[in-house]
């Protein structure tokens, strides 16, 4: 079952239709009462609106998924400069969409959260992996850096895209950095996925610091 938390008819309307083909969907508007005693059947992924926690997100956030138990938890509406989404990320936060995001785009968030992924924005990924090298230098000092040649079993082009994306670039200004095309940088980024075992850019991105940086 999904869950949709809002109080906002056009929120509830974009989100279910989102969600219908995937299964059953339920709505529960945000002021429900005791929200934290909620019993009835747990949802696998619940939508809360951001716009009902705004005031109060540290605190609402957490009530929140006590009252969704252990489903995975996308944030929707409002807008998420990266840190604000950074933060909802840090708190289990799987996913943030804001108010203006397309329908396909929306579709394309709940698809790698389904399948155990976490969603970061293209603005937020650049901060994202900007942390993340800066833990890394801190407690990665004595880690043996792999051969890159044959242990990730990537070409030079290839790890030439993946060095790209953990700096947080985006298809377009990888092909720009290349001199190629969208298309043959999609292809090197699905060969990349498959050569690795990995799902999305974030986790290419997470390997990408860890081994190549």
């Amino acid at each position: 079952m999904f869950l949709v938390i809002s109080q906002r008819p056009e929120f509830l309307q974009k989100w279910i239709s989102v969600l219908q083909n995937r299964g059953t969907v339920s709505s529960v508007s945000t002021q429900t009462q005791n929200a934290v005693h909620h019993t009835g059947s747990p949802p696998i992924l619940a939508v809360l609106d951001f716009l009902a926690i705004e005031k109060n997100p540290g605190e609402l956030l957490q009530g929140w998924k006590q009252y969704c138990g252990n489903a995975k938890l996308v944030l929707a509406g409002g807008s998420f400069p990266p840190q604000r989404e950074l933060a909802a990320l840090a708190a289990g936060v799987v996913a943030c969409c804001s108010d203006d995001e397309p329908a396909i785009d929306m579709e394309r968030v709940i698809a790698v959260v389904m399948q155990g992924g976490v969603w970061i924005s293209r603005t937020t990924l650049p901060h994202f992996v900007g942390r993340l090298q800066a833990f890394s230098a801190r407690r990665n000092e004595h880690v043996t850096r792999m051969d890159e040649g044959t242990a990730s079993g990537l070409t030079s082009r290839q790890l030439d895209v993946a060095r790209l994306v953990g700096q947080g670039a985006s298809n377009k200004e990888i092909a720009r950095t290349l001199g190629i095309t969208d298309r043959t940088v999609k292809a090197h980024l699905t060969a990349i996925f498959e050569k690795l075992g990995i799902a999305d850019r974030l986790h290419l991105a997470l390997y990408v610091t860890r081994h190549f940086l």
